[in-house]
């Protein structure tokens, strides 16, 4: 079958390029509309409770990560020529497009009684431009006095001072918000160089804005090294431009189309999609090695180009069927994830590597029959002196020294799970960021002046109409606040209570004294004036919902990581049974850092879950081809141990388990398995003729699988290997990590299996 297949395509050839050429046409117009994702990747399903409420929560009170943050140190704000400044460059930034509103000190508010209104009437600390330093002072005094704006957006003690912008949600989740990033850094830039201070730059939309762009420039620089890395490998391995140039030719094809079905999946370019193109590539390259070195060999044995295309393709085309197969379902058990993040990866890279397997097959044939007969030169490598010596050692070992290799990989077995317990699973939201990149150090100056800025949302339903009018209600979402105060890496929390305070020291003349809980006999003559602050507009609007029935506790806190955030969840729910008891009060933790710790703890349990779909699934395929149980056993096993010494490095190197480093085993154990294919169809098909002489066949399938085994794992080494160049701590540990894997599997295969095989195997007659 796979002989006729290979005449029908060379005959057909010209027809066959002329359609190719056409559909790739079609996919590089495709192509040309691929979009990068603006917005931080979807990991917990639209289905789960947590993520439902978080979406009504934003539904009611806003979205909780529009802001983007500008702040500095090194100069007091209320310095008059720096107040001034930074009072214009508030109302600069208010002009710029696709902002909403911009928080600063001169748009902070003081509230003013009204008696015979019945209502507080609100005016900004900074109503013009302040002309002299006795204003400014002035102003600093008027701030300080109200404690509701403590750590807000001035740090009296350390001197540090930053500005909010509300970003429009329209911009937000398109290309736009990339103007708007880059006209706020010229503004503030301009400004720092004005006084002399270093601007730092921070917030949702500004992290991920700056991910955005980082993902698109590694998209360029990888999808040229890795053409540049297989481009040198071949010619160091073939020796042949012919060799190099028209794969090479296929792998651009390829990746033209990936492009193309990025778009007509309707998919953007995300953190994980930008690496599909890249592994294309790299996993593309195998194949045309496997077809190669098999062309070689049977030109070299019978010195007839056509007969030995029609050979390659009968001796090949199933062993990288089966290779493609484990590879794309190592990536295609993703689909079955409820993430939406994971089931595009999965969805485009199962479709690639199949599509890539069909590419190969039709059009490696027709290439070989356009181009000349290979010269001798060519063919060279086939009788490399260090391959062979190479290939000898191992199968000197195998056959005399078995015990000695499975003495060594049990060790290593034991070492490796001894390090495995060592492993940790923690993620954090800047975990893709180095310390030295300024993304984290903006966000360390945060962290630093005013204890983070990542969002922390609590509701709490009193299930009543003006339900928080109840002292009662007001003074146990106090004691809710005091509890997280207590947790250092918190900011000052907002709520109500906060508002309800605010209001008392107004209605008191900005006394600061009298900032505090109202009495019941202040709540009588004072409702009208708090009431009137949740008025559109107005300071109360964000903590309280219209009705006055539902309260929001919101804070901003750091980057603390999946383990101690799950802390802080457990500590607050526990508090929060004890401050509310059996009353009939929702209390409900959401925002952006919760589901962020939600989607960490998700996407770790779904990965190992699909990893182990993964195996089962490509258990049945080895079953079904050998039928052996023997032999799905001798496949697994040096696959299994190769996965070991990974999880065991990661724990001895304190490598964490999060998604990118869990993603690895699944993928890499769909790629590495492929060498165990490739040898044991090679034996299998040798034992016949070899008359059942289970040592000698070992022996020749060594030798004629060894160059492609050992050629492709350094492809796949050095292809993952380029990864480490990112600038993304995930895809630097999934480059890193898949690489040692197959690096690993190299040897545990060449060894292993055909030790085991001598050991283990029965021939029936």
């Amino acid at each position: 079958m796979w002989s006729n297949l290979a005449t029908f395509l060379i005959r057909n050839r010209i027809i066959i390029l002329i359609v190719m050429g056409l559909i790739t046409a079609f996919m590089g117009y495709e192509a040309l509309q691929v979009e990068l994702s603006y917005e931080f990747p979807q990991v917990v399903p639209q289905s789960d409770p947590d993520y439902t409420y978080y979406r009504k929560f934003k539904e009611q009170f806003g979205e909780d990560g529009n802001i983007i943050t500008i702040g500095f140190n090194g100069k007091d704000v209320f310095t008059l020529d720096v107040l001034k400044d930074w009072y214009c460059l508030a109302k600069d930034l208010e002009n710029v497009s696709g902002v909403d509103t911009v928080v600063s000190i001169a748009s902070l508010p003081w509230v003013e009684k009204n008696p015979e209104l019945h209502k507080f009437v609100m005016h900004p600390f900074i109503a013009s431009e302040p002309q002299t330093q006795l204003a400014a002072d002035s102003i600093k005094r008027a701030l300080l006095n109200y404690p509701f704006y403590h750590l807000l957006l001035y740090n009296e003690h350390t001197g540090a001072t930053l500005m909010a912008i509300r970003v429009k949600q329209k911009t937000l989740i398109s290309k736009d918000r990339a103007d708007l990033i880059r006209n706020t850094r010229t503004l503030g830039d301009a400004f720092g160089v004005r006084h002399g201070v270093k601007m730092h730059y921070s917030g949702l939309p500004y992290i991920r804005t700056r991910f955005a762009q980082k993902i698109q420039n590694e998209l360029n620089i990888f999808l040229g090294l890795s053409v540049l890395v297989t481009a040198l490998i071949l010619l160091v391995f073939f020796r042949s431009f012919y060799n190099v140039i028209f794969p090479l030719i296929i792998i651009i094809v390829i990746l033209i189309w990936t492009l193309g079905i990025i778009v007509l999946y309707g998919y953007k370019i995300t953190l994980l999609s930008a690496l599909i193109p890249p592994l294309v590539v790299i996993i593309g390259i195998p194949n045309f090695i496997y077809f190669l070195n098999n062309y070689h060999q049977e030109y070299k044995r019978h010195r007839r180009k056509v007969f030995a295309i029609t050979r390659m393709v009968g001796n090949i085309a199933q062993v990288v069927f089966l290779n493609n197969t484990t590879t794309a379902i190592g990536f295609g058990v993703l689909f079955f994830i409820d993430s939406p993040i994971l089931k595009e990866f999965g969805t485009i890279a199962f479709t690639m590597i199949v599509l890539t397997y069909f590419m190969t097959l039709i059009l490696m044939p027709i290439v070989f029959s356009l181009l000349p007969e290979p010269k001798t030169r060519h063919l060279h490598y086939l009788e490399n002196p260090i391959m062979k010596k190479f290939l000898n050692g191992i199968d000197m070992l195998v056959q005399g020294n078995r015990k000695k290799v499975y003495v060594v990989a049990v060790l290593l077995m034991c070492v490796s799970l001894f390090g495995m317990t060592k492993l940790q699973d923690i993620g954090y939201i800047l975990d893709d960021v180095p310390k030295s990149d300024r993304l984290f150090v903006d966000l360390d100056f945060f962290q630093q002046n005013f204890k983070g800025i990542m969002p922390f949302e609590i509701t709490v339903d009193t299930k009543k109409k003006n339900g928080l009018m109840s002292l009662t209600r007001l003074n146990q979402i106090e004691r809710l606040q005091d509890t997280l105060r207590k947790i250092p890496e918190f900011a000052n929390p907002l709520s109500i209570v906060d508002v309800v305070k605010f209001a008392r020291q107004a209605f008191y003349n900005g006394d600061s004294s009298k900032y505090g809980m109202l009495s019941a006999r202040e709540q009588v003559f004072m409702l009208p004036y708090i009431k009137g602050l949740n008025t559109k507009s107005n300071i109360g609007t964000s903590m309280m919902d219209k009705n006055m029935q539902l309260a929001r506790v919101s804070a901003k806190m750091a980057d603390v990581g999946s383990v101690r955030l799950a802390q802080i969840v457990n500590k607050l729910k526990s508090d929060a049974q004890v401050i509310f008891g059996k009353d009939d009060v929702d209390f409900n933790i959401t925002g952006y850092s919760f589901i962020f710790l939600k989607g960490n703890k998700y996407l770790i349990e779904n990965l190992i879950w699909s990893l182990a779909l993964a195996i089962g699934l490509i258990i049945v395929v080895i079953a079904i081809l050998f039928r052996s149980a023997r032999l799905v056993i001798i496949a697994l096993v040096p696959n299994f141990l190769a996965l070991l010494i990974t999880g065991g490095i990661m724990g001895f190197f304190g490598i964490h388990l999060k998604p990118s480093t869990v993603l690895v085993f699944s993928i890499a154990f769909g790629i590495a398995i492929d060498a165990s294919f490739h040898f044991l169809v090679r034996y299998r098909q040798d034992l016949i003729t070899n008359d059942g002489d289970i040592s000698k066949t070992v022996t020749i399938s060594l030798h004629r699988t060894g160059f492609s085994v050992v050629y492709t794992s350094l492809v796949l080494f050095f292809g993952f290997g380029i990864f480490c160049f990112s600038t993304f701590g995930s895809t630097v540990a999934l480059g890193a990590l898949t690489a040692i894997t197959l690096l690993c599997a190299m040897f545990t295969n060449i060894i292993l299996i055909p030790a085991l095989l001598i050991s283990f195997d029965r021939v029936k007659k």
